[in-house]
């Protein structure tokens, strides 16, 4: 078999994701087996669930036949709630934990805003924006903070990261047009998150984002995600489309560019050029990818890159695709890296392309013992891939 239509990947692993994994008794997703993400033997965190979810409300865009499943799937963040603070606690609890995570909150968000979207259905949008006002909530206004403003990570932690400041804006950008009296308190949140990330966190080395700062520190985490590069990416090219203020198309432009420089340190640069790829794990690709799609629809090849664009994510798709994919069940590990694979993909298909410089080996987040093991957030995460790429490369031939 070959890759040819990535929506139609997209769609047959959330359906099979959502066979495999939710429980209408129980009114949420529930492991098999402990796997990545849960935090017992069953239960998954709420950024788990947060990407499944996403995964649904994006197939539903396309597959009609997908649309009921959206209730079910919004309905399972309710047992994460905090209805107290208006927060997702990491854990389902009794409604008073305070466990709460900015980042993943801004995913749940943006899965809610994303099936009304789709839907229409108002108490969507009403849980939305509840969660919106929330998230702006947590921007670090410490008077005596020796890094100011920036998204706190978690309540009670003032790590001020890309991730948690670039996910809030976007947030503010996708609620914005839909309540017009409130349209420039949530456009003036999402420049100020993005204008922090840029003179705060970004590289001008060469455009990519460190991790993040805490607020009494001295020195930033200097990691660079993928998915760091592509949340602010989708910032930038909407907040162009939102102002036309060419400040945003060069932002945009120039992390777009090193998005897809193979020499970036986003890629494993082990190889040579023609075999590099994003080396972190599907969860992470993901939002770069979307990035990567709301460049394309927003700014399009108005600075010459929408072929190299579409051609980077062609064949990461194929690569994701022919190296991460079960044929028994259509699902997906998390790995991105096609050593750290099945067993019997790594030699039949990777050791005739990349030799054997890398030997084989599974993720700790892929194995249970020596056994390859999938989870939620990683088959979510797989049908974002496909869904989002497929804005860009909807046909393979």
């Amino acid at each position: 078999m070959t890759l040819e239509n990535p929506n139609l990947e997209g769609y047959n692993i959330v359906r099979n994701l959502w066979i495999k994994y939710y429980k209408k008794s129980a009114g949420n997703f529930i492991a098999p087996e402990k796997c990545s993400g849960c935090y017992n033997n069953e239960k998954f965190v709420v950024w788990a669930v947060s990407v499944a979810v996403q995964s649904v409300v994006d197939g539903a865009r396309i597959y009609k036949e997908l649309v009921p499943l959206i209730d079910p799937a919004i309905d399972t963040f309710q047992r994460y709630k905090n209805p107290h603070l208006k927060g997702f606690s990491a854990a389902e609890n009794n409604g008073s934990d305070k466990d709460i995570y900015y980042d993943d909150d801004a995913q749940v968000c943006s899965a809610m805003l994303t099936a009304y979207e789709v839907t229409g259905n108002l108490k969507y949008l009403d849980q939305g924006r509840e969660l919106t006002r929330f998230l702006m909530g947590g921007w670090n206004d410490n008077p005596n903070a020796k890094n100011k403003g920036g998204m706190k990570w978690h309540l009670n932690n003032a790590y001020l990261n890309t991730c948690t400041t670039a996910e809030t804006a976007k947030c503010c950008l996708q609620i914005a047009k839909f309540i017009p009296n409130e349209e420039k308190v949530y456009l003036d949140f999402a420049i100020k998150c993005t204008d922090w990330l840029v003179n705060t966190l970004q590289d001008p080395s060469d455009k990519l984002f460190w991790d993040g700062i805490q607020d009494t520190s001295d020195k930033h985490n200097d990691a660079k995600w993928s998915y760091n590069a592509g949340t602010p990416l989708s910032c930038a090219a909407h907040l162009y489309h939102y102002t036309k203020d060419e400040k945003w198309k060069k932002i945009a432009t120039d992390i777009a560019k090193s998005a897809i420089n193979r020499n970036s340190i986003i890629y494993d640069r082990d190889y040579d050029m023609d075999k590099r790829y994003w080396r972190d794990s599907s969860y992470f690709v993901q939002l770069l990818i979307e990035g990567l799609a709301d460049y394309m629809l927003y700014i399009g090849n108005e600075d010459g890159l929408a072929d190299d664009i579409t051609e980077e994510i062609k064949r990461h798709l194929v690569m994701f695709y022919e190296y991460m994919r079960d044929p028994n069940d259509g699902l997906y590990i998390q790995s991105f890296e096609p050593h750290r694979t099945y067993r019997d993909v790594y030699d039949k298909k990777y050791k005739p392309k990349f030799g054997d410089r890398k030997g084989w080996s599974l993720k700790d987040e892929d194995k249970s013992g020596d056994k390859p093991m999938k989870c939620l957030m990683g088959c979510g995460s797989a049908a974002r891939v496909f869904f989002q790429g497929a804005r860009v490369v909807p046909k393979i031939d």
